[in-house]
Formats: C-alpha cells, structure tokens, sequence
C-alpha cells in the first residue's frame, strides 16, 4: 500500500476535497461553505475576491511556506488524498483568528483537520495533530490554538470541540459554541520521528473476524 505524509505546499492544495481546497474562511477572512453550520463564529467583510478561490488559498499556503513556517500537511494513501490539516501562524497568516477573543498573536493556529468519513477511527487525526505539535515546536511556537464547536456538524470551519479535548487541548476562553483550546509545549513529548512509519503502523490491516457457524446439521 503506497502511503505519504506531504508537507502542505501550493502545489497540493488543488488535490483536496471540496469545499476545503477553495474555502477561504481562516486564511482570509472569507465566507464558510455552510455559515449555518457555525454561526457562533461572528461573519466579517470577505476580503476574498469572488472568483478563482483556489489560486488564493494556493498563494496563501504558499506564502507560508516561504515565510519558513509550517502550512499543514497532507496524507496520501494509493494517490487519495485521506486526511489533511492545515496550520499557521495567527499573527501574519490567520487575520480571522486574530478578529476572535483571546487568539494569541503568537501562536500557531490548527486551523482546520479534516480526514475522509470511510478513513475515520484509525487514528489519522491524532497524527496530524501531533505533526502540527511537532511543527510548532520546532518553529519556537510554544503554543497551539483551535476554535472548536460544541454542536459541530459536516463542513464547518471550526472544529469539533468534544474531539479536541479528546487529542489533548484544554478550554482556554469558554464560550457557548465556539469555546477557544489551547495545548502549551513546555514539556518535550516524544512522537515518532517517521510521520510515513507512524502511517504504516495505525493502517496494519485489522485481523478479520472469525466467522460463527452454527452446528453441522
């Protein structure tokens, strides 16, 4: 089985799923796909220009990229793209971020993580989200923030809060719907160095179940 865990690059962006590969929301202040689907998350003049998102969104990630910080990562499995999650810092890259209560100008902001429903429960999530702790501490970001949302549903732009707090954040800012989380890395936690083996060992094929027969007749 052929598996890769990119770097998010300009280049990769038009391999994601609809609507992420064109939505706007966190990296320019532009509309949310489905705004009913997260309406706790206050609406601001779009700054976007109403046509060719996806040449934006790629100039935006690539533009992180060349400021030297992380923009996300991508995982591949067989050429499909499985998961994604994309991450930069509030204070240059993240202007919605920073219209928010509480946003640090000095964080790395998970912005969004999505993974494909038929790919979900193997764990893909969390490695994501430890390559983005992973890429915080390594650019001298000492903290990582998310705005999740307590009544999350498909295609939202802030994720699931009960989800965070199962991957380790803690309620920094409490609010009714999108409360903000918050890891701090003052302690050094050791990950596997090898994002791909890391791959490789939550997609093991699961043992199939032994079949049930019933008495010889």
């Amino acid at each position: 089985m052929g598996r890769q865990v990119l770097a998010l690059t300009g280049d990769l962006v038009e391999l994601l799923p609809e609507p992420c590969r064109t939505c706007l929301f966190w990296e320019l202040g532009g509309p949310c796909p489905d705004r009913r689907s997260n309406p706790a998350v206050p609406p601001r003049q779009a700054v976007v220009a109403p046509t060719r998102p996806l040449v934006r969104k790629q100039a935006w990630v690539s533009a992180v990229v060349q400021d030297g910080q992380p923009a996300g990562w991508v995982v591949r499995v067989e050429g499909e793209v499985v998961a994604h999650v994309l991450a930069a810092p509030s204070a240059r890259f993240a202007p919605r971020a920073l219209g928010l209560p509480s946003a640090s100008p000095d964080a790395l902001l998970l912005a969004s993580l999505w993974v494909q429903p038929h790919w979900r429960g193997r764990g893909i999530g969390r490695l994501l989200v430890r390559a983005t702790l992973k890429d915080a501490l390594r650019h001298g970001c000492r903290r990582v923030e998310a705005f999740g949302d307590r009544r999350w549903r498909e295609q939202a732009c802030a994720l699931p809060a009960g989800w965070l707090l199962g991957e380790g954040f803690d309620v920094e800012m409490e609010h009714p719907r999108t409360p903000l989380f918050a890891i701090e890395l003052g302690r050094t936690v050791r990950w596997a160095e090898s994002l791909e083996q890391a791959l490789g060992e939550i997609l093991v094929p699961r043992p199939a179940r032994a079949r049930v027969t019933g008495p010889a007749r």
